[in-house]
């Protein structure tokens, strides 16, 4: 149910108070001057004023609008890129309504969600997509899907780390000979 409520201005030009009411409360309803948006359809308010002892009855005026739910937008950065030993990280993603996003994988190889915790499982491209269904208020928001990569862990053992360190030539040795080098003169 939406239950959004404003409050609403009628005068007339007697001076005296006009009455509100609502011919449709499935969708709306009317308390003294506060109207409440109860579900989606078109609501419709009439406004009277029966007059006085110096004033005749005012023609009723009616006005009707449409009731809808609000639209609402995912804000879901991408998360860059991350190294597979990392293992997990949590992901950040809101909707403008305030209502909860949900997370999913659909490279479930690569990447898989729980809450809003990632968890990396091999080096590749995950995609992650958040969405909000809406409720009885909004709209279902847009999906917004991310992209990143999954790099191979960096470290020992033949995983796509850096490559071996080159082998180191022995370092020369000496024999029990000197050797004199004279100068030459010019």
């Amino acid at each position: 149910m939406l239950f959004r409520s404003v409050s609403l201005t009628a005068t007339a030009d007697s001076g005296l108070t006009v009455s509100l009411a609502s011919s449709t409360t499935s969708v709306c309803t009317v308390s003294g001057t506060t109207l409440t948006l109860v579900d989606e359809g078109t609501c419709t308010i009439t406004a009277s004023q029966a007059g006085s002892g110096d004033y005749l009855a005012a023609d009723n005026v009616e006005r009707s609008f449409t009731v809808s739910k609000a639209s609402q937008t995912i804000t879901f950065a991408n998360p860059g890129s991350k190294a597979l030993s990392l293992g997990s990280f949590t992901a950040s993603s809101s909707a403008d309504s305030g209502l909860t996003v949900s997370l999913a994988s659909s490279t479930g190889s690569v990447c898989s969600v729980t809450g809003s915790t990632v968890s990396l499982l091999a080096a590749g491209t995950c995609t992650l997509t958040a969405s909000q269904a809406g409720n009885s208020n909004y709209d279902a928001a847009t999906n917004v899907e991310r992209s990143f990569s999954v790099t191979a862990s960096s470290g020992g053992g033949g995983g796509g780390g850096a490559p071996a360190p080159a082998p180191v030539a022995p370092a020369p040795t000496t024999t029990g000979t000197t050797t004199k080098i004279g100068r030459a003169q010019v």
